[in-house]
């Protein structure tokens, strides 16, 4: 994990300061290459959920700062509502790989009577609660579009710094 004095020397012109005077730095941001249509969303739900499916949690420890019609977010975009802001998740990173060759590899196939346990570095499924963000969403576009913006927390020189946040797709899932 980097410390205080390793995220200011890893200062990038991209950085964000939060209320502690921490730095962080932001990586890749994520922007959804299609609008997601709330078309066929039912009249009344009492929770709507952005599942982020299949995420890779193997290189740096983030936060991914998820905003609904706002493609212009970055890591100084407050995390308000009037921004689009729907919430977070954090990523407690594995830092990347210090074994020999082969060591991360996860192992596909299994048996399905194989007591060990699955393997440490297998995808997870993050969810953010975005009720209050889809429900503003809806009211004024029939379309969203879906931006996270993952910022560094803590890394280690075995990390890809650059494009941390990696997953399969995302699922928004409403509840009567």
């Amino acid at each position: 994990m980097a410390t205080k004095a390793k995220a200011t020397a890893r200062k990038s012109t991209k950085s964000a300061t939060r209320g502690d005077d921490r730095t962080y730095r932001a990586s890749k941001i994520y922007k959804s290459a299609k609008k997601v249509s709330l078309a066929n969303l039912p009249a009344q739900f009492s929770r709507a959920d952005l599942e982020f499916i299949r995420v890779d949690h193997s290189g740096a420890s983030y936060e991914a700062r998820v905003f609904i019609n706002n493609p212009n977010a970055d890591e100084n975009t407050p995390t308000v509502e009037a921004n689009g802001y729907a919430g977070s998740f954090s990523i407690f990173g594995h830092g990347g790989c210090f074994g020999d060759v082969g060591h991360c590899d996860v192992n596909r196939e299994r048996d399905e009577f194989d007591p060990r346990p699955s393997h440490p570095l297998l995808p997870i499924r993050k969810v953010v609660i975005a009720m209050s963000a889809i429900k503003n969403a809806a009211a004024k576009n029939p379309d969203i579009t879906v931006t996270v913006v993952p910022v560094l927390l803590g890394w280690t020189e075995k990390s890809d710094l650059e494009d941390v946040l990696k997953f399969d797709h995302i699922n928004l899932v409403t509840y009567d």
